[in-house]
C-alpha cells in the first residue's frame, strides 16, 4: 500500500537533492557501514536486478551533478524563475516491501510518470516505513513545457502508483480511504470549506464581472485576494483556501470568468411589454412606439436588473442554523437507538465502533482481492459485495460522529451545570450573610 504527494519547491533546489540522496538515509545496509555515495561508483545503467550500494538514480540527468543538468535546462528554455522543481513522496506499508524493490518500483514509476523531465529517485531507509523520494525538475528538457502539478496529474500520479504495487503483490488503497489531496479531504470533511464553496457559487451565480464576485465575497466577511492568477479566500483565524486547488479545474479565473460571460448573454425572446415594465414603472401603463421601444431594449441589454440580487444570510446566522441541525439528527439519533443515559452511549458507541472496524477490515481485503483477480466475473462479483457494505459503513461513521460530539458536549454542559451550581451557592451565601448582617444592625 503506497500513498503518494507531490508540492513545488521554489528556492535552494540543490539542497533539496543533498537531502534525499543523502548516504545515511540511502545507503544499502548490505554492503555495510563503510560503502560508498553512489556518486563515487562507476557510472554504469540501471538494472533492476543488480543490488545497488547506494538507493539513488538519476533519469534523465548526470548521476554526478543532476543540478547542474536541471539548472542549465531552466536556463536553456529561459524559465528560471517561479517553481524550481518538485518534490515527490512515495511511503510503502510498514514491512511489506524491501529497499531493493521500492527503489525498483520508484524507477518504474518516475519513467511513467515523468518521463519527458530530469528527476532524481532515492529510497530512504531510516524510519519504520521504507519511502521514495522524487526531485522532479519543472521544465521539460524535451519541451521547455512546465510540469502542471493540476488535478489531472496527482490523479494519474495515484493511478500508476498503484497500478505498480498491484504488479508487485502489494495492497493497494482502496478508492474510499483517505487518498484524496489534503483539499479535497477537508472540502469532504469541513464544514468551513462546504460553506466556502456554497457561497463562491452563490456569488458566481448572480454577479457579472469577477470584481463583483470578489466585492460581494468580502461582504460574506471574507478575506479574498488574487495573485497570479490565483484567487485565494479565507476567513480570519481559519485556513487560507487556494479554490482552484481546492475545488477544482472549474474554479480557475478563466473559467469563472467563462461562466460569468455566460450569465451576461443576452436571451432575446419576444416579451409583452407589460410584463417588462411592470417592475420599473409605479403604474400599470404601458409605453409605445420609440419609447416603449427604448425602454423594451434597455431591459435586454441588462440596463434595467432582470431580477433582484438575491439575499443570504450572514455566516454566523447559517453557522448556528446548522448546528441546530446537527442537534436535531442527535436528538433523533438517540431516540431512535433509545439512548438515555451515559452508560447508554458509551456501550452503544463501542458496539458501533467495533462493527464499523470489521467492516472496514472486511472492504481492505475485498478491495485486495479485487487487483488480484484477473476475471472480469471475479472482479463483478467483489464489487458487489463491496457495494453492499458501503452503505452500512457510511452510516456507522455518521454514527460514531454522533457518538462523538454528544459526548464532548455533554461533558462540557455537565461542566457549565457545575459551576452555575457553584455560583448559585455562593449568591446564596452573600444573601444569607447579608440578612444577617441587616438582622444584627436592626
Amino acid at each position: 500500500m503506497a500513498t503518494t504527494s507531490i508540492w513545488s519547491i521554489k528556492n535552494n533546489l540543490n539542497q533539496s537533492i543533498n537531502y534525499i540522496i543523502n548516504p545515511e538515509k540511502t545507503i544499502n545496509k548490505d554492503y555495510g557501514k563503510n560503502s560508498y555515495s553512489y556518486l563515487e561508483i562507476e557510472n554504469t545503467e540501471y538494472n533492476y536486478k543488480n543490488e545497488k550500494v547506494c538507493y539513488v538514480s538519476s533519469l534523465n540527468c548526470s548521476e554526478y551533478n543532476p543540478y547542474e543538468d536541471m539548472k542549465f535546462t531552466k536556463e536553456q528554455y529561459g524559465k528560471t524563475d517561479g517553481i524550481l522543481a518538485f518534490h515527490g513522496y512515495q511511503s510503502f506499508k510498514e514491512n511489506e516491501v524491501t529497499a531493493n524493490i521500492a527503489h525498483e518500483i520508484g524507477v518504474k514509476f518516475a519513467e511513467e510518470m515523468f518521463g519527458d523531465y530530469e528527476v532524481v529517485v532515492s529510497t530512504h531507509q531510516n524510519t519504520n516505513h521504507i519511502h521514495n523520494h522524487f526531485i522532479l525538475n519543472s521544465v521539460s528538457f524535451k519541451t521547455g513545457k512546465k510540469y502542471n502539478n493540476n488535478r489531472t496529474n496527482l490523479t494519474k500520479l495515484r493511478q500508476i502508483s498503484d497500478s505498480l504495487c498491484a504488479e508487485y503483490g502489494l495492497s493497494v488503497l482502496d478508492e474510499d480511504i483517505g487518498y484524496k489531496s489534503t483539499y479535497n479531504h477537508k472540502v469532504l470533511d469541513n464544514d468551513y470549506y462546504k460553506t466556502l464553496k456554497e457561497d463562491l457559487d452563490n456569488v458566481i451565480s448572480y454577479s457579472i464581472t469577477l470584481k463583483q464576485v470578489i466585492e460581494r465575497l468580502k461582504k460574506l466577511d471574507y478575506q479574498v485576494y488574487s495573485r497570479n492568477g490565483i484567487i485565494t479566500i479565507y476567513r480570519n483565524g481559519k485556513d487560507k483556501v487556494r479554490i482552484e486547488k481546492a475545488f477544482g479545474d472549474d474554479y480557475s479565473i478563466d473559467n469563472i470568468n467563462k461562466r460569468l460571460y455566460l450569465s451576461r448573454q443576452i436571451i432575446f425572446k419576444p416579451l409583452p411589454q407589460r410584463t417588462i415594465f411592470e417592475e420599473y414603472s409605479k403604474t400599470n401603463k404601458t409605453h409605445k412606439g420609440i419609447y416603449g421601444l427604448f425602454l423594451y431594449y434597455c431591459y435586454l441589454l441588462s440596463v434595467f436588473p432582470k431580477n433582484h440580487p438575491k439575499q443570504y444570510l450572514p455566516y454566523s446566522i447559517r453557522k448556528e442554523i446548522a448546528k441546530l441541525d446537527e442537534y436535531s439528527n442527535q436528538v433523533r439519533f438517540m431516540t431512535s437507538k433509545k439512548i438515555e443515559t451515559k452508560e447508554d452511549l458509551d456501550y452503544f458507541s463501542k458496539t458501533n465502533y467495533e462493527e464499523y472496524k470489521n467492516l472496514m477490515g472486511k472492504r481492505e481485503n475485498l478491495w485486495k482481492r479485487y487487483h488480484r483477480a484477473k476475471s472480469e466475473e471475479v472482479k463483478s462479483e467483489i464489487l458487489t459485495e463491496i457495494n453492499d457494505i458501503q452503505p452500512r459503513i457510511k452510516e456507522l461513521r455518521k454514527y460514531d460522529k454522533y457518538c462523538k460530539d454528544i459526548f464532548e458536549r455533554s461533558e462540557s454542559i455537565q461542566n457549565n451545570l457545575n459551576n452555575f451550581d457553584k455560583n448559585m451557592q455562593k449568591e446564596k451565601d452573600n444573601i444569607r450573610a447579608l440578612w444577617l448582617l441587616l438582622s444584627f444592625l436592626l
